[in-house]
């Protein structure tokens, strides 16, 4: 009874903000703490395959070593 008389009594836009400023809030939270760890603990916590890591790692090194390209060749084009 105390559902339904609060059901009916508080807009539903009411209930939207509060929750979507409590999601907001969580998710700060989240990112916030996930933040203070190290990467060794964020390797741990994603638990993947031994090789999958390796993969990513290669793929990273291979991604920034297109963006340090990407920024040469910018430079060379604007100077000239």
């Amino acid at each position: 009874m105390v559902c339904a008389t609060l059901r009916h009594s508080i807009p539903k836009s009411i209930v939207y903000c509060q929750v979507r400023e409590a999601k907001r809030s969580l998710l700060d939270l989240f990112y916030t703490e996930l933040g203070k760890l190290k990467q060794k603990r964020l390797l741990a916590l994603l638990n993947d395959d031994p090789t999958i890591m390796e993969c990513r790692s290669a793929l990273a090194k291979r991604m920034e070593l297109y963006r340090s390209a990407q920024a040469e060749i910018d430079t060379v084009a604007w100077s000239k």
